[in-house]
């Protein structure tokens, strides 16, 4: 394969991407529109996403927004999932992370199947072992363990002889 055709081979990525928080709620869906026009302008087959949610972040992030510093400590965070030519990633990247709202992006190639488990695992209900019974071989049933009553008993003797020593 040529380095040219090589360019055009359609791969699988997912962009993850964190908007600040100072995005009013109803306003973070046109920013969404946005991010993917970019996405349909370089081609790009869609096969998931996930509409952004407010997280809290687990640190405190810094985006200089004009002459300022800006602190965030919560973020709107998505995830679309699309088919692209290699050659179109980086562009798409770029524009991504150029985004006035655009806090943090990641961009990693996957595999087109679904592999999503969901936000949370579902738990286990714990539910107690039904009580095992053995079964006693019928040669065994209605003879009594002679050697564990002699222990028992001289276990017994040993003591009480301790206590009356003390």
């Amino acid at each position: 394969m040529t380095e040219k055709n090589h360019d055009n081979v359609k791969k699988v990525y997912e962009i993850g991407y964190l908007l600040i928080s100072s995005v009013p709620k109803e306003k973070v869906a046109t920013v969404v529109t946005t991010l993917k026009d970019v996405l349909s302008k370089k081609g790009a087959e869609m096969i998931g996403e996930e509409a952004p949610e407010l997280i809290q972040l687990a640190y405190t992030m810094i985006k200089k927004i004009g002459t300022s510093n800006q602190r965030f400590d919560e973020g709107y965070f998505g995830w679309v999932k699309f088919a692209l030519s290699q050659k179109e990633i980086e562009d798409v990247k770029k524009s991504f992370e150029s985004h006035p709202d655009m806090l943090r992006t990641l961009v990693i190639t996957t595999v087109r199947e679904n592999t999503y488990l969901g936000k949370k695992a579902p738990t286990a209900e714990i539910v107690a072992a039904p009580e095992v019974v053995a079964e006693v071989p019928a040669e065994v049933q209605g003879t009594e363990p002679t050697e564990e009553k002699a222990v028992t008993e001289d276990m017994d003797k040993s003591i009480d002889e301790m206590v009356k020593g003390a």
